[in-house]
């Protein structure tokens, strides 16, 4: 299924997910742009109600005033508004401003109170893509700020980054070996617990704001540079040379980024079809004799099992890896596809990788204004939220429960009367909740109970209700 395909599909479901969950959203009205000047008076008039503000919040949101509307969301959630409604819509402000760290915050929190399972699993996937995309920006921060990144002290210790391999070969086919080993020696250095190893798309995200292709991996410069940019004690660089047809060496070099010396090189040869044998061998010697760290049995062996068989499959699991990085979701997949097709066996930095991607797919083909349309089709905004004042005259029935021609004139009036008759617009301010309180007060009153001391009680007056209900068909 391509792209555009799956976003018709995501959209057609919404819509059916829409129909047949709009009868559980309760609490929030369906604010729009034309809401926000009556929201405005509203909030004016309750400054300290912080679900009025969301609800402004929202208003200005739909209107595409995305400043305002952080700055309004942003006072709720200060103020104490912790509902699904305050953090979803802040999250999905600061998307639309591409402020990713702050959307990424605002979605993380929301997750812990979200009401609606469905806006909360979109929002799960929502994060990958918000991820790779502040991946991106810590990067361009991070050039732009390289001259202030100097010393030992912004390095993280025993911390490994493990550059792509350079590929040293006319072999075009074989080039995606380097994405695809570069993700597994990832793997394979982070079993060790007494190493802090760095997120292959993170390394990804700087080399290519830097400009590099795979040539310039394996320079001296560049392990110096991409180290001390992302803050790793170690870089772990290298070339992947072909010899012949099928013969391949790897000659690698760990470089102490602090002291710009060279820890330690390894090297290995291998045909082909014993290219995982070759990868597990560099790990291993490296992690031991370059880095001085010892693997436990359990950890070596964890090494060991985390291969292939087949190297065609590998190839097209690196295919895919280097889509991705190319934002090409819908290749990526076909990519992965095709690996699973040639080894449909378990391979879990596969599986995460696939998983992975069908959260961007989906995350790309939902727009902020389709997961807002969710999230009030499944009650995620009915949640801690009261209406705003209404924009019409309430009728007064205080004079008569009752009209003339013998059908009730209000409902909720017949059923639980008020003291008054009045109609009561509890709204969402405190002013109109204490007066609900203060009346259903009076209503439980006992006159002759209260004056128990007193020596004299007052009279009550009789008083008669009348309800009328008139029967179908009655003149």
């Amino acid at each position: 299924m391509t792209l555009a395909s799956r976003s018709l599909a995501r959209l057609s479901a919404f819509a059916l997910l829409a129909l047949g969950a709009s009868s559980c959203a309760t609490g929030l009205p369906d604010v729009g742009a034309e809401d926000v000047p009556r929201l405005q008076q509203a909030v004016a008039a309750s400054p300290g109600d912080a679900d009025l503000q969301t609800q402004l919040g929202i208003a200005q949101f739909k209107a595409d005033d995305y400043e305002t509307a952080r700055t309004t969301l942003q006072g709720a959630v200060d103020a104490g508004n912790e509902s699904g409604a305050a953090l979803l819509y802040l999250g999905m402000v600061q998307e639309e401003l591409q402020d990713w760290s702050a959307a990424r915050d605002a979605y993380t929190r929301y997750l812990s109170v979200g009401q609606s399972s469905e806006t909360v699993d979109e929002v799960r996937k929502r994060l990958t893509l918000i991820g790779r995309n502040l991946l991106r920006v810590q990067a361009q921060q991070a050039l732009a700020q390289e001259a202030e990144i100097t010393g030992s002290a912004n390095v993280t210790p025993q911390s490994v980054a493990v550059l792509p391999l350079a590929f040293n070969s006319d072999r075009d086919d074989l080039e995606p070996l380097i994405y695809a080993l570069s993700d597994m020696m990832t793997t394979d250095f982070a079993v060790s617990n007494a190493l802090v190893v760095l997120e292959r798309a993170q390394i990804q995200a700087l080399l290519d704001e830097m400009s590099l292709t795979s040539s310039g991996y394996a320079e001296p410069n560049t392990g110096a540079r991409a180290g001390r940019l992302l803050r790793a004690q170690y870089v772990f660089q290298g070339v992947l040379t072909t010899l012949g047809n099928d013969d391949l060496q790897t000659e690698a070099t760990v470089l102490d980024v602090p002291s710009t010396s060279s820890e330690g090189q390894v090297t290995e040869e291998a045909v082909l079809d014993q290219l995982f044998d070759m990868e597990k061998q560099i790990v291993i010697r490296t992690i031991r004799d370059v880095l001085g760290v010892e693997l436990t049995p359990a950890e070596e062996q964890a090494i060991l099992e985390n291969r292939m068989d087949n190297v065609l499959a590998f190839l097209a699991y690196g295919r895919g890896l280097r889509e991705i990085d190319q934002g090409n979701y819908d290749a990526a997949q076909a990519e992965f596809n095709t690996s699973l097709q040639l080894e449909p066996g378990a391979f879990g930095p596969r599986a995460a990788a696939m998983s992975r991607l069908s959260d961007l797919q989906e995350a790309t083909s939902v727009t902020t204004t389709d997961l807002g349309g969710l999230a009030g089709s499944t009650g995620e905004l009915g949640v801690g939220l009261f209406a705003p004042p209404a924009a019409i005259t309430t009728r007064d029935l205080s004079t008569s429960t009752t009209d003339r021609t013998g059908t009730l004139s209000s409902v909720t009036q017949a059923v639980a009367p008020t003291p008054t008759g009045g109609t009561l617009d509890l709204g969402s301010t405190q002013q109109g909740r204490d007066q609900a309180s203060r009346q259903t007060q009076d209503t439980n009153r006992d006159p002759v109970q209260e004056s128990q001391d007193q020596e004299t009680v007052p009279g009550t007056a009789d008083a008669t209700i009348e309800i009328v209900i008139q029967r179908p068909g009655a003149p």
